[in-house]
Parts: C-alpha cells; sequence; structure tokens
C-alpha cells in the first residue's frame, strides 16, 4: 500500500491567516503601518488615526483585525503597540501587498488553466513593479556576498566582463557593477518595461560600467562568441519558454573557462519532498499566478517553480555542461544556485 502525508494543516486557519495577511497587506500600502512604527506605542487608536490620517472608525476595524490575528497587541486600557522588528515590517508588509495584486490576475489564470483556454500570459506589470520593491539594495548586497561572490571567485582577478540574463529592473545588476568596478556588466531582458525602468535609473546612478538592451535570452548575438567570464542567470531559467535557446546561448557566449550560474528557488521537483516545506509554500503561489503563465507561452509545457532543483540540474547536464560544486553543498543537494562550465 502506498504511503501518504500526514497530518494537513487547519484549512480554516489557513483562509483566516490570509484574510488577516489581505488588511496587514492594506495598512502597509496605506501608510497606517508606517504610522504605527513611527508613533510612541502603546497608542490609543485616535492617535494613530491622526498620525496616519484616516478616519477613526476605519482605524478601529484595521486594529480589530489586527488584535484578532496576534499581529496587534492591546493593553487592559485599550493602547496598542505592533511589537515587530521594523526591517521585518517592512519586508512582510510589502511581500503581503503582492496578494491583491495577484488576485487582480486571477481571471487571466482561470483562462490559462481552462482545457481549451491560452497558453499562458505575459509578465503583468503590477506585478513587476511589485517584484522590484521586493529587492531592496541591502538584501541584494546580502544575496551578492552569500551567493555570487563564491562564484567569481572561482577566477582570479577582478577586472571581467559579466552578462545578467533576465536583469528587470536592473537593480541587481547595479549592485553587481558597484560590488565589481573595475567589470564591464552587459545586463538584458526581454521585456521593453523593465529596460526602460532600467535605463532611468542607470542614468540616475551614473555608472558607467554596465549596458541595459532589450534582448531575449535565447536569442544572444553571434559576436557575442566567447566573450563572457561569468553569466548570471538569476529567477529566469523556471520563467522562461526557451530554456534550452538560453543555454545554447550561454555555451556560445561563455568563455572557455568562464562559469555560468542559475539561480532559481530552492525548491524539489517532487511533490513528496515538499510538504510542510516553507520555502516551497512561499514561492509556488507566485509561480502559480505569474512564473507557470510566462513560460508557458511557447511550444512546450510551461514549468514554473515546480520544475524544481532535480530537473532543472537535469536539463543544464542535458545541454554539455558540468555542474561544480561551491561552497560546502553537494550538488545533489536542493540549493538555490547551479553553477556550471562548458
Amino acid at each position: 500500500m502506498a504511503s501518504s502525508t500526514t497530518n494537513a494543516r487547519d484549512l480554516e486557519q489557513i483562509v483566516r491567516d490570509g484574510l488577516s495577511s489581505l488588511v496587514f497587506a492594506f495598512g502597509h500600502k496605506t501608510g497606517i503601518v508606517d504610522a504605527f512604527t513611527e508613533i510612541q506605542q502603546p497608542c490609543t487608536a485616535e492617535e494613530l488615526s491622526q498620525k496616519a490620517g484616516k478616519k477613526l472608525r476605519y482605524t478601529q476595524e484595521w486594529l480589530g483585525c489586527m488584535v484578532a490575528a496576534g499581529i496587534v497587541t492591546i493593553t487592559d486600557d485599550e493602547k496598542y503597540s505592533l511589537p515587530h522588528d521594523k526591517t521585518q515590517i517592512k519586508t512582510w508588509g510589502h511581500i503581503a501587498t503582492a496578494i491583491p495584486i495577484l488576485g487582480d490576475i486571477i481571471p487571466k489564470l482561470d483562462k490559462a488553466a481552462t482545457l481549451g483556454g491560452p497558453k499562458g500570459f505575459t509578465y503583468q506589470e503590477p506585478y513587476l513593479h511589485w517584484l522590484n520593491g521586493f529587492r531592496s539594495p541591502e538584501a541584494l548586497q546580502e544575496w551578492n556576498q552569500e551567493l555570487l561572490v563564491p562564484v567569481v571567485n572561482l577566477k582570479s582577478g577582478d577586472e571581467f566582463v559579466i552578462l545578467d540574463i533576465g536583469c528587470g529592473f536592473g537593480k541587481h545588476s547595479r549592485e553587481v557593477a558597484n560590488l565589481y568596478p573595475r567589470s564591464k556588466i552587459y545586463a538584458i531582458d526581454m521585456e521593453q518595461v523593465s529596460i526602460d525602468n532600467a535605463k532611468k535609473e542607470l542614468a540616475e546612478d551614473g555608472l558607467q560600467n554596465i549596458e541595459y538592451l532589450c534582448m531575449r535570452g535565447g536569442q544572444l548575438p553571434e559576436e557575442w562568441a566567447d566573450k563572457f567570464d561569468f553569466v548570471i542567470i538569476n529567477d529566469v531559467l523556471h520563467d522562461s519558454y526557451e530554456v534550452d535557446e538560453i543555454l545554447e546561448g550561454v555555451k556560445k557566449v561563455l568563455k572557455p573557462d568562464g562559469f555560468a550560474a542559475a539561480f532559481d528557488p530552492a525548491v524539489s521537483s517532487y511533490h513528496k519532498k515538499i510538504f510542510k516545506d516553507a520555502t516551497a509554500q512561499f514561492y509556488l503561489p507566485y509561480s502559480l499566478f505569474s512564473c507557470l503563465p510566462v513560460s508557458s507561452m511557447g511550444p512546450n509545457e510551461g514549468l514554473g517553480i515546480g520544475w524544481g532543483y532535480e530537473r532543472r540540474k537535469q536539463k543544464i547536464e542535458e545541454h554539455g555542461f558540468r555542474v561544480v560544486q561551491v561552497g560546502e553543498k553537494d550538488v545533489n543537494t536542493i540549493q538555490e544556485g547551479i553553477v556550471f562550465q562548458k
């Protein structure tokens, strides 16, 4: 008899928590949460209402929701506190604002999921803007130190030619350009809205060692053959409907002694391995609403984050690349990065 997972979570509580997250997102989006972090705590509903510039009755109802959820605490004399670290409040407040954005995508997702419906749909601009706001400079700097620097350290020196495939609004590529000022960064994305935003931000930053280009990762120019020391493919492969073309392009443009690094959420390809897995629980909903539909736009079956580490590694190896261990984690351990050479 086949075994099964047990002890499923309380469905009622999951839905209640989802509703509370939506209310918290409203407070973050409209300035109530910011006002709460700035005001002397504990405070009265009237004081918070004045600080946030919101009507008292709506402030009271918002506080009621948050007290019921255990997010806000209340004293015996009905004064309120938001007892959480400000950085965590800011981070998770912004993440919660994805909920209404994803909710607006439901009609498109319903059509794409229906038999006989469209294969998928392209990136939705509100989601792209949300994603850009999610990646703070501080978070990107920490990510670079943890994941990118060990890859770049595989080669000696500090003067490289680097390709960033799928750069989005360009925040990460600008951090890479700052981190390696003697290197030249080429950052590409298939979405013109992303490149337009990236170029606008670049003009304000004044960086001289980075160039943004609107270009498909699967259509890299012939003149780039053997050009790059490093190719960064960050949060791209699981979103793409041209993975084979991207990997063939990487093989073409990578120097013989160069390294490519594909970073995607550390989620297993197999559902039996993700039961009550926090990483999968966090990332797979974004995949359902965005990554899977976008990756379904081509001739092949869509991938999404559920494609997973094991199948992604297998695909890279099928293209003749050798996967390289960086750090202490064995390459067969589910992780965010896959580093490889041709």
